[in-house]
């Protein structure tokens, strides 16, 4: 296959440590209108300063949205090769289409030891593909609220709250995030705890 048809799957980074990852382009594939894009997209820091980053994050969103099936196959077979603890969707960028998330499904149904988590805005597609099928076990959807930012949660997911000093909705049990995804690991386990998740905005 030609490297410009391959999808970047990352091994890790230095804040997730070694858990294997995927991104898309930030802004352009997420919701419209999140107020992130206006107040401090962490993702869009990383992709201004490097170039390898940008690059293959904007390939991974071409094969997304024009081979949405070769996007999904590579990645499953990548995770069946390699057999990770743990899988992150979206370093960068979104759910995109109810599609979308169908395609993040069967991955998690057919990669059962495999433990899953994505952070969403994309409220409205997760709602929707809830309204009809179930999400699996051990695909952890996270809904991702910026202060002032209005969540429509009806099927209970976990909340992931960014606190500004602003922030008067975050629950008392909510987990504080100490910074280290791998050793931590928390997150993807916060719809079997019932929990909610809040991040320092810094």
């Amino acid at each position: 296959m030609q490297q410009s048809q391959r999808v970047s799957i990352s091994p890790g980074n230095r804040k997730l440590g070694a858990i294997m990852n995927v991104s898309t382009t930030p802004v352009l594939c997420c919701a419209e209108g999140v107020p992130c894009a206006r107040e401090g997209c962490y993702a869009l820091k990383a992709c201004r300063l490097y170039s390898a980053t940008r690059k293959a994050w904007a390939k991974n969103a071409r094969i997304a949205t024009t081979n949405p099936k070769s996007y999904f196959s590579q990645i499953g077979e990548v995770i069946a090769d390699h057999r990770p603890r743990h899988f992150r969707w979206h370093v960068a960028g979104d759910i995109l289409s109810v599609g979308y998330l169908h395609g993040m499904c069967e991955i998690a149904e057919s990669n059962p030891r495999t433990q899953f988590l994505a952070f969403t805005k994309a409220f409205n597609i997760v709602n929707v593909y809830e309204n009809s099928r179930a999400i699996p076990g051990n695909l952890a959807i996270i809904f991702s609220a910026w202060p002032r930012m209005r969540i429509i949660n009806p099927h209970r997911h976990s909340i992931a709250w960014v606190q500004d000093g602003t922030e008067n909705r975050v629950p008392k049990d909510a987990i504080e995030c100490p910074g280290d995804c791998e050793s931590c690991g928390m997150c993807f386990e916060l719809p079997n705890l019932g929990r909610d998740v809040v991040f320092c905005k810094h």
